[in-house]
């Protein structure tokens, strides 16, 4: 069953028809939200196809982009069914390769049939953008020769290395290489590559040479906060006020070193400090455990993830924002997290991974650095990075979450990384139309 999930009745524009394809969930995905509005706003029809989303509860999505929800249907593989691999681990080596196999191509056929009836659906569209590989895969499968679809343009958006994450790094070292090559043959049809940061798009260009390929950042719109500011980690964790504050926010999950995070405040000089963890995913149980041990002192605090409109005003009230993820897979290596410039947005400075993408934006910043950086893999590094900034004088603090906010005011921001986005569609539309500016 397919649900139509219009905003307001209004999907007509004046520019581009383009259907915008997530293999996956969007309640959460502010990037796709995002990217949806801005090209609304620069007046093209924008449909978004997924596999689920709580339309009811998106409230940044810009009210003229239409959702149209059409899920796997039953049999299929979707984005979180790798049950065959972790039902192998720990069986023998033939057994495993076999069922990882026997996932990858119940996946591929679920994305193909899914992308035959998802442009279906659409009917006649100026361009595809798919999210992701998945996406890609999806609907190159339906507009191949012999489609209906009449010479749409292709616009391919890498959040990640696909083969470098989730599920896929499971799989056997041969498969992966027959998947980058793939991928690269598929990205021969694509008109336009966005990437999500500079050190990925390097990466990506160097594998699969595109056409074509612009970098946008997944930078939150300016932020002005309300004055006065609420101290909202403090009241709802009952931490006193002026107590030194760390703060995880986002998935609670695997490969993201928060139990690195929770043990660094167990270094010299963050006896006073605490931590909280705001957030959501499969690791909350386990953390909470973790936290309760008597050796914290109950100076970590889980907290329910909260509203998205919400968010910048929970994360401004701590002191400092911890990023350090571990490289456990060269996604996570070339990362530049939501929530880094979450933090900026609200003046938050951070401590991230001595990583090239993060680095670039932190140490090496003109108004000088926004915070400091560690070795991940090491308790003691992050601890002393946390403390270098936990320890700065009043002024000297409010001077480097002021410098953080101007960074953000001025540069990593949505309205100013959505430009290039809107940019390179005007582009697009000008191919298509023959007309400048179209």
């Amino acid at each position: 069953m397919t649900d139509r999930l219009p905003r307001d009745g209004s999907t007509t524009g004046t520019g581009l028809r383009i259907g915008m394809v997530v293999y996956g969930d969007l309640t959460h995905d502010s990037r796709v939200q995002r990217e949806a509005g801005s090209l609304a706003g620069a007046g093209h029809s924008v449909t978004i196809y997924c596999l689920a989303g709580a339309v009811d509860r998106l409230p940044g999505l810009d009210p003229r982009v239409s959702v149209v929800i059409e899920p796997v249907r039953a049999g299929g593989v979707g984005p979180g069914d790798a049950n065959s691999l972790a039902r192998s681990a720990g069986t023998g080596r033939l057994r495993r390769t076999f069922d990882r196999l026997g996932w990858l191509l119940g996946y591929a056929r679920s994305l193909r049939s899914w992308g035959r009836r998802v442009a279906r659906l659409a009917g006649q569209v100026d361009v595809w953008h798919a999210h992701d590989l998945a996406g890609l895969v999806a609907i190159s499968a339906a507009i191949g020769p012999g489609s209906d679809q009449i010479s749409p343009a292709l616009v391919y958006d890498v959040h990640d290395l696909f083969v470098e994450t989730g599920s896929a790094v499971r799989l056997p070292g041969p498969i992966r290489r027959l998947l980058r090559r793939y991928e690269r043959h598929l990205v021969r049809r694509v008109d336009l590559v966005v990437a999500v940061n500079r050190e990925l798009a390097r990466v990506f260009a160097a594998r699969c040479d595109p056409r074509t390929i612009i970098v946008v950042h997944n930078c939150p719109p300016v932020w002005a906060p309300e004055t006065p500011a609420r101290d909202l980690i403090r009241e709802a964790a009952g931490i006193a006020p002026g107590t030194p504050l760390a703060l995880y926010h986002g998935l609670l999950g695997g490969n993201r070193g928060i139990e690195r995070m929770c043990e660094s405040i167990l270094e010299p000089g963050l006896e006073r400090a605490h931590l909280a963890l705001l957030g959501y995913g499969p690791m909350r149980e386990p953390l909470a455990d973790l936290a309760a041990q008597a050796r914290f002192g109950g100076r970590i605090h889980l907290l329910d993830a909260v509203p998205p409109t919400e968010l910048l005003a929970w994360v401004a009230s701590a002191d400092v924002g911890l990023l350090p993820m571990p490289r456990t897979t060269l996604n996570l290596f070339l990362s530049t997290p939501n929530k880094l410039f979450e933090c900026l947005a609200a003046g938050v400075p951070v401590v991230v991974s001595d990583f090239p993408a993060v680095r670039e934006i932190v140490v090496d910043d003109p108004l000088g650095p926004l915070g400091s950086t560690c070795d991940p893999s090491q308790v003691a590094e992050i601890g002393a990075a946390t403390r270098s900034l936990l320890e700065l004088a009043p002024l000297a603090m409010a001077d480097l979450r002021a410098r953080c906010a101007r960074a953000a005011r001025e540069r990593w921001n949505w309205e100013a990384e959505s430009a290039g986005l809107v940019a390179a569609y005007a582009r697009l539309a000008a191919e298509r139309t023959g007309v400048p500016g179209a």
